[in-house]
């Protein structure tokens, strides 16, 4: 046992008496630092084994989630005659999700870890069973917006409660195998996504989740150990920065929405556009001074960033990562199978290389930090790999061989899974223990916001290059039609040869798209190769963070309140 893992081993705040807490506030006011260390518990191993699958299945019914619903967009599509508003199926719940990111880590701290994550599971099971009854497109969006709120808490909350329950030095090893359940709900989410799409009906797509959910959260209520947060409620909530929410989601939504619908329902000139734009924009520094001037207890700790550049750069790193594999998971199956004519399932199995590996990356890359004591060689070769594979993908065409699909898509899956956890592993080590909930609720947050954006650039690009190329034989509607899904070409009564124009357009569309992916894993791995490895045996209770000014005082806590 290494001296950083022995002097984290000892009974952890989780389980520490009223005691110690009653001699904390003796001392004066309560700040956010009390509630953060009340729920850190490093486990045995014997503890772990028990709590990490559990933790893990959570994390895994969260891809599932999404990926199983992206083999079934094109088909939804259809179903719900959405035409070119289909990318809002994925974008409306990355929207949500990147809306809920920073309040993850403030929440998590003050209510505790365990109840947030169960009552989000919940949030999560509602809102698909809901989804699978949508007759229109705006109760679909409605239901999956709901969904993201859950759905991306729940992938932040794992992340959170593994950092609580791990030593910096367990945490590549631990992390890997969330990362390889996530591979391994990537891995089946299209197969089952496709075979309820084609055998029964899209809907079952969101119906089978509830009650996995369910099975999951009655495991993790039994598994978990509580979260040692005292408090009165109202105290709690006081602490919450709710004017740094409120401008956080407006900017989101105000800078998301004319993005994904500029040049398709609006034009970029429109004033509506425009308006949201400009309003979105000036929101962002509006954010910036409320957390650094009035919050206090801020969503987004300036100091986050002030640590050192290392930090900085895996920020860097998330957001772009999250450009590029959000909008892969949902344009390669609408590659599949609106240009290649793929059926969902077939479509399941040739994204299978590459969500797979993703988590034989993951488990691998965590196994050998954990070996070597060292993140960053993983980091720089897992972003090489995934630069390699983006690179190849603007290769495909309407006859590319599936083994070549199959390779370039394993490719990248190697290079995701051994660049995610990694990453995460890098961010903790160059932030304050104190930190690690909003350090991770903020890498979250900028990984969705990254795809979010992805998502909303991809769309566009889509449809303004269907637009161009085939308003010349095609009316509008029509080719909002097809935006969703070729599959209703036969209705529209069009030759031979124009049924191949809009077949070569579509193409075109997503090679621009898959243009546009490599550059940024560039960057990506620019950043790597400029990250500091500062070990993960070196510091992990007090880390190399600059002194800060202390937050504000909170008030302080009653010291009979309890959960």
């Amino acid at each position: 046992m290494t001296s950083n893992e022995s002097r984290e081993s000892a009974p952890g705040p989780l389980f520490r008496d009223a005691a110690r807490l009653n001699e904390n506030e003796s001392k004066g006011p309560t700040t956010l630092e009390t509630f953060k260390d009340q729920q850190a518990n490093i486990l045995p191993h014997k503890k772990l084994m028990v709590v990490f699958p559990a933790i893990a299945l959570a994390q895994m019914i969260s891809y599932l989630d999404q990926t199983s619903v992206s083999t079934a967009v094109p088909t939804i599509g259809g179903a719900l005659n959405m035409g070119s508003s289909i990318s809002w199926v994925p974008t409306c719940f990355l929207v949500a999700s990147t809306s809920i990111q920073l309040i993850n880590g403030r929440l998590s701290d003050i209510v505790g870890r365990k109840p947030l994550l169960l009552t989000c599971m919940g949030v999560l099971a509602v809102a698909d069973l809901c989804a699978g009854f949508s007759t229109t497109p705006g109760m679909l969006f409605a239901f999956r917006t709901i969904a993201g709120l859950g759905g991306g808490a729940i992938t932040a909350l794992v992340m959170i409660v593994a950092s609580d329950i791990t030593t910096l030095e367990q945490r590549g090893k631990y992390n890997g195998f969330i990362g390889a359940m996530v591979g391994l709900g990537n891995g089946i989410g299209p197969l089952i996504g496709g075979a309820f799409t084609q055998k029964a009906s899209w809907r079952w797509c969101f119906w089978f989740i509830s009650p996995v959910i369910v099975a999951v959260m009655i495991l993790i209520a039994i598994v978990i150990p509580p979260s040692n947060v005292r408090g009165k409620a109202g105290t709690k909530v006081r602490m919450i920065d709710w004017l740094g929410l409120l401008i956080n989601i407006a900017a989101v939504v105000l800078i998301l929405i004319p993005i994904s619908e500029g040049g398709s329902i609006y034009s970029w000139n429109s004033p509506l556009v425009i308006a949201m734009l400009i309003i979105g924009g000036l929101l962002i520094p509006a954010f910036v001074f409320v957390e650094w001037k009035v919050a206090k207890l801020p969503l987004m700790p300036i100091r986050l960033f002030q640590s050192d550049m290392s930090a900085n750069l895996v920020f860097i790193q998330g957001t772009l990562h999250g450009v590029v594999y959000w909008a892969n998971l949902y344009y390669v199956p609408l590659y599949l199978q609106n240009v290649r004519g793929y059926d969902p399932i077939m479509s399941g199995v040739l994204i299978l290389p590459m969500v797979a590996s993703h988590g034989l990356g993951s488990l691998f890359s965590g196994q050998i930090i954990s070996r070597t004591g060292h993140y960053n060689p993983t980091i720089i070769s897992s972003n090489f790999v995934w630069m390699i594979g983006a690179s190849l993908q603007t290769v495909y065409t309407r006859t590319t061989p599936v083994w070549a699909i199959c390779l370039i898509g394993f490719l990248q899956g190697i290079g995701i899974g051994g660049a995610f956890q990694p990453g995460l592993v890098a961010l903790l080590a160059h932030s304050r223990k104190a930190d690690r909930a909003v350090a991770n609720s903020l890498r979250n947050f900028l990984r969705i916001m990254g795809g979010s954006v992805g998502l909303t650039i991809s769309g566009a690009i889509l449809n303004n290059v269907l637009q161009n190329k085939l308003s010349s034989f095609l009316s509008a509607d029509s080719i909002s039609q097809i935006s969703s899904s070729t599959y209703g070409l036969q209705s529209l009564n069009l030759s031979a040869q124009q049924t191949g124009k809009v077949l070569d357009a579509y193409m075109s569309g997503m090679h621009v798209i898959f243009i546009m992916y490599a550059p940024i894993i560039g960057v990506c791995f620019l950043c790597a190769v400029l990250i500091k490895d500062n070990g993960v045996a070196e510091k992990d209770a007090n880390q190399q963070s600059p002194p800060s000014k202390p937050e504000q005082s909170v008030g302080k806590v009653e010291k009979d309140g309890t959960d």
